[in-house]
């Protein structure tokens, strides 16, 4: 990829990042802090046929069985963070999210809760008892809701289920976590925006404290590299983690000189929170005990 194709393309997907999940990242942390899976068995969402008074609605839940199909008694997902358009809000104690809307096409995007991955997608024939969402490779399970002149109040199938993977994750680490503990490190050598660093020559790296935002990609990337390495779940961020390492690419390496307010950055930051978010496992993996 050439030097002048990269900034393109970090652009256009920070664009997405700004607009889409990232865009309440804040609120989202605030409205649950991605609260684990709810104990509560409810019957499948199709009980409920319709929205309170029109607008978007659905059931978050936790497909115990990994089927992509709300089968009696799978609970619902309490606290769960949805977002559409400028829109957030969580699940209820029950697994339900609604939004008053007018008619319109909407994004419903639903943040993977930790230690969980997506369901099977749009499996069984049935709208009502299925999982609509996909993943977005941003951390989030995505789908499109149409609400059509009258039909608005018949929005009660956009549903998104997640499952807990049967082998534990060991969870992500913090920046802060791979600076002291080496040992801990699964390789030797690590390739940063094309630079290969010793083990040493990146924990150096993760040591700087400084006001170029080099270093502060680089500790969100190199922990976030290193989480995917030793066996966490990807998913969430493996696009971003590829963006970085581009924008690396380009404004590295580490030291280089990058300022908080330059036009880099602002390409780069929604790479870094996302990271930071998935490091701190507030995304599709736990964090560390």
């Amino acid at each position: 990829m050439s030097q002048e194709a990269r900034p393109i393309r970090v652009e256009e997907q920070t664009q997405r990042l700004l607009q889409g999940p990232l865009k309440h990242a804040r609120a989202a942390a605030l409205a649950g802090a991605l609260l684990p899976l709810a104990s509560v068995a409810v019957s499948p969402a199709a009980a409920q046929a319709f929205c309170p008074s029109a607008g978007i609605c659905g059931f978050v839940w936790n497909d115990t069985n990994n089927n992509g199909i709300q089968d009696a008694g799978e609970p619902g997902v309490t606290g769960a963070v949805v977002t559409v358009g400028s829109m957030v809000t969580a699940t209820d104690a029950d697994g339900f999210y609604y939004f008053a809307v007018g008619t319109g096409a909407y994004v419903v995007a639903v943040q993977v809760p930790p230690g969980t991955q997506l369901s099977p997608s749009n499996v069984g024939g049935n709208d009502t008892l299925d999982s609509d969402g996909v993943s977005d490779g941003l951390g989030n399970s995505v789908a499109t809701a149409a609400l059509l002149p009258g039909l608005s109040s018949e929005n009660a199938d956009t549903d998104f289920g997640f499952w807990v993977p049967p082998v534990a994750q060991p969870g992500t680490g913090t920046p802060g976590y791979w600076k002291n503990h080496p040992a801990a490190w699964p390789v030797d050598t690590l390739t940063v925006g094309g630079v290969v660093y010793t083990k040493a020559a990146a924990i150096a790296g993760l040591q700087q404290f400084a006001k170029d935002k080099t270093t502060t990609m680089f500790s969100s990337l190199v922990s976030a590299k290193l989480n995917l390495i030793i066996g966490n779940d990807p998913s969430c961020v493996e696009s971003t983690i590829a963006l970085a390492d581009d924008w690396m690419h380009t404004y590295g390496p580490v030291g280089r000189g990058v300022h908080a307010a330059s036009f880099a950055w602002k390409l780069g930051e929604p790479l870094h929170r996302l990271m930071d978010n998935y490091n701190n496992g507030m995304l599709c993996a736990p964090h560390r005990d």
